[in-house]
């Protein structure tokens, strides 16, 4: 493989990046990426590794990153080493510069592969990529390089391609993803779900339009300065400090760049904008990104109108898969039909293996499959074991 990087996005070949990303998840486009670059911290790097085959085809990429500390509490690997590796060299993971391969948008990263490139290829081409993530963790003087929030597909190339080098692969977290395209309409909708959970979802959707608020779809640059505020309110509410102005400056810079593909739904009583639900458009998917309410106002299943309940009323599943709604929340979103998908962690030493307990690996996962599946199947329409999950 021929193994190219671009240190910035506006080096990346649009024409071989666009190719790859066509069957990505949205946090891998050049978009996205735009807005990280914008944010890196100080003292941060960005790297994109495309890997191409002998014709010159570009067969895969990811992104790679260098911190001087964890760009968010979630993106810490000694939390995730405690118990696993011995105390002189989790002190190290904690004391030193931390590199995070595969993207690290919105708790959910990939590798990124050519929709014609068949599994010995993909296979070649994981394994250049990861040798070049490795070489620049080293060059940060990292002690561990993580690729966090994978499918288990991506988790499993991955961790084969660091084999040498004694990777760990970690349940970490549930993303959750809503169905639509399985119903046309609410009715539709209303049969699939369990007898018990309809009446509430009728009530909710009714709750709603005897409110006699309205939703209609606008693009986020057109309202930044409308949803700002709601947003602030949504973030202080669950104890961030997060003003006005950080809201704005944030969902103006995501309206720069991925203004074209957001479809935001914006809640209105009169002329007051009482909520909204910030979704962007990729492939067949919704992203459902954030929302925010004023709450001044009634809460009349606000939330669940926006996200759920209107797009499956206007049809939207004829022409999208399904909406991805991200991590957290668990019993809301299951229990009104998402289905959860599992995500991994693969964590590999940089200098040295890392050198964890194969069995205490083993029973970490299995323990925590074993006690979302406690905590959540109930809620999962048609049933959920997480037997499967377990690697």
């Amino acid at each position: 493989m021929d193994v190219r990087t671009y240190d910035t996005v506006g080096a990346l070949p649009a024409a071989d990046w666009g190719t790859l990303t066509s069957g990505s998840t949205l946090y891998s486009t050049t978009g996205f990426q735009s807005v990280r670059e914008e944010e890196l911290p100080q003292g941060a790097r960005a790297r994109r590794i495309t890997a191409h085959g002998t014709d010159g085809t570009a067969v895969a990429g990811m992104e790679t990153y260098t911190f001087t500390r964890p760009p968010h509490a979630l993106y810490t690997p000694a939390d995730l080493l405690t118990g696993l590796i011995g105390e002189e060299r989790h002190a190290a993971v904690a004391s030193r510069p931390l590199a995070i391969g595969a993207g690290w948008s919105e708790f959910r990263g990939q590798v990124v592969h050519h929709p014609d490139a068949g599994p010995q290829q993909r296979a070649v081409a994981v394994e250049a990529l990861a040798a070049e993530a490795l070489n620049f963790a080293k060059g940060a003087e990292a002690s561990v390089l993580a690729y966090y929030y994978l499918t288990r597909e991506d988790a499993l190339d991955i961790a084969r391609a660091h084999e040498h080098a004694g990777a760990i692969v970690l349940f970490h977290d549930v993303e959750t993803v809503l169905p639509i395209g399985l119903w046309d309409g609410l009715d539709d909708y209303y049969a699939w779900l369990p007898a018990k959970r309809r009446p509430r979802a009728r009530r909710e959707v009714r709750t709603f339009r005897d409110s006699g608020r309205t939703i209609r779809e606008v693009a986020l640059p057109e309202v930044v300065d409308r949803v700002a505020p709601l947003n602030s309110a949504l973030m202080r509410k669950h104890g961030h400090d997060y003003g006005v102005e950080r809201a704005a400056e944030v969902y103006g810079r995501q309206g720069r760049y991925l203004g074209d593909l957001s479809t935001l739904l914006l809640a209105e009583e009169g002329d007051s904008p009482v909520g909204f639900a910030l979704r962007y458009h990729h492939q067949d998917m919704l992203y459902a990104r954030v929302a925010g309410f004023d709450y001044d106002f009634a809460n009349k299943a606000d939330y669940f109108n926006l996200v759920f309940y209107q797009p499956i009323d206007q049809g939207t599943g004829r022409s999208t898969s399904a909406i991805h709604l991200g991590l957290g929340t668990f019993e809301a979103k299951l229990s009104r039909g998402a289905q959860p998908v599992p995500l991994y962690t693969v964590l590999v030493g940089v200098d040295q293996p890392l050198e964890a307990d194969p069995d205490a690996v083993r029973e970490r996962n299995r323990q925590e499959t074993e006690a979302f599946g406690d905590a959540h199947a109930r809620h999962v329409v048609g049933g959920l074991d997480t037997k499967e999950w377990q690697l």
